[in-house]
């Protein structure tokens, strides 16, 4: 029988329940995960005389790479000058790294920390698909279909990234749950209705992240024939069909139809324009050219660049200068100096803090997964959640820059730091 008295008699368990509780409403309630992660960070800071300093080679290198992330920020800004764009954004995403630090130290403490972030999932996918399945369907019952996607209360970008992710998690704790049917099937819900809620949030970017996440799945999984024994030919069908009504109705719509068409013809005629002649303003056109602004800024300042959430104001500067087009000039920018972000997190740290900057984002996404992939095993399921909360992020930076919000630096910092601690205890026992 579950006690809940326990969850508030020990420190621990309050910061375990902290962390079941932390995926379930990520898109449902606002300041739900930024929220919990400012709990799990005063309560590790109170907790210093707890912490255990007996860290492996790479949980140092792990932590390291956190930290001088943060600081390649905090050096940028102080190079290129402190503005309000800079100190709004490093203190809404940048910070959360260093408070990391604390967290991890306290959390790898409490035995087998990941079963309760795991055992979240399946009902944090089916919560987020639900959502976002009820707030596209109440649009399009209401005849809102000029501009159709789901989108919780932080947007549809969120929504449809968070929702594919929570899906391919979902659908990994399968193997977690071998020993019971019940879950696995709660998992494979979630993992449906997951990717649903990121169909109809209508972000293109979840869409690839969706088909690139489970393909790369299906390699980890030992393809077709071990996902089939998984699951079983009966659910596999039942799967399939949700999945393809869902396709085929949403693809009836103009709005999501011109939203595919946008893919191939907004490139054309991105590259086809005069660029020193005002220019017709398209969501892949706009990318495109403040992608050549960054490219610009980084000749200009290679090293540590423009500081974190200037490249607005720099792009202003270029646009004067008859360097950039109009089409992407950032009049609140100019006006009130709020930050912007040239949507990719790839092209925003190279251009906002150089080349130190983007090597270290590279490091902060990737150092986990090359550790999963060199220390996979048969017996383990931990190296795949890594590998797949890598790569989730990494699909997500292509168009998108994850790091520079609250909620988003929450949820990859969360997950990042229990999914390794999992990984650094599965290792030690396969070493044994």
């Amino acid at each position: 029988m579950l006690k809940i008295k326990q969850y508030f008699e020990s420190r621990e368990m309050f910061v375990a329940s902290l962390i079941f509780l932390f995926p379930l409403f990520a898109n449902s309630l606002r300041h739900w995960v930024a929220g919990i992660f400012i709990l799990l960070a005063l309560i590790s800071l109170f907790s210093v005389k707890r912490f255990t300093f007996d860290l492996s080679k790479e949980e140092k290198i792990f932590l390291a790479i956190l930290l001088l992330h943060a600081l390649s920020t905090i050096i940028s800004n102080v190079l290129a000058g402190w503005t309000y764009a800079s100190h709004k954004w490093f203190f809404s995403g940048d910070i959360r790294f260093i408070f990391a630090i604390p967290i991890y130290l306290y959390i790898r403490r409490i035995p087998e920390i990941w079963k309760y972030l795991v055992s979240a999932l399946p009902f944090a996918a089916i919560i987020i698909g639900l959502t976002g399945l009820i707030d596209f369907l109440l649009r399009y019952s209401t005849g809102e279909i000029d501009m159709i996607f789901a989108e919780g209360v932080y947007g549809h970008i969120f929504q449809g990234n968070i929702a594919a992710l929570w899906s391919v998690l979902s659908y990994l704790a399968i193997d977690f749950f071998k020993d019971s049917k019940r879950m696995q099937a709660i998992c494979l819900s979630g993992a449906v209705l997951a990717a649903v809620g990121a169909l109809v949030s209508v972000t293109r970017n979840a869409w690839l992240s969706l088909i690139l996440l489970y393909m790369v799945i299906f390699v980890l999984q030992g393809g077709l024939m071990k996902i089939v024994k998984t699951i079983g030919w009966p659910k596999l069908a039942i799967v399939s069909v949700a999945l393809i009504s869902s396709l085929y109705f949403i693809s009836s719509i103009d709005y999501i139809n011109d939203r595919l068409k946008q893919v191939y013809e907004e490139p054309v005629e991105y590259f086809q324009a005069d660029k020193t002649k005002p220019m017709k303003f398209t969501s892949i056109g706009f990318r495109l050219e403040q992608w050549r602004g960054v490219l610009l800024a980084f000749e200009e300042k290679p090293l540590f660049g423009h500081g974190v959430g200037n490249s607005g104001k720099v792009h202003n500067r270029y646009i004067r200068e008859g360097r950039l087009n109009e089409v992407i000039y950032q009049e609140p920018t100019e006006k009130t100096g709020s930050p912007s972000h040239v949507h990719s997190a790839y092209f925003e740290y190279l251009g906002d803090t150089g080349i130190v900057g983007f090597i270290l984002i590279l490091l902060v996404m990737f150092y986990p997964p090359y550790l999963a992939y060199r220390s996979r095993s048969k017996e383990g399921v931990a190296w795949k959640f890594v590998i797949i909360h890598g790569a989730a992020f990494g699909i997500a930076s292509l168009t998108e820059v994850p790091f520079i919000r609250n909620n988003w630096t929450s949820v990859f910092l969360i997950l990042s730091m229990v999914f390794f601690i999992w990984m650094m205890q599965e290792s030690k026992r396969n070493e044994v």
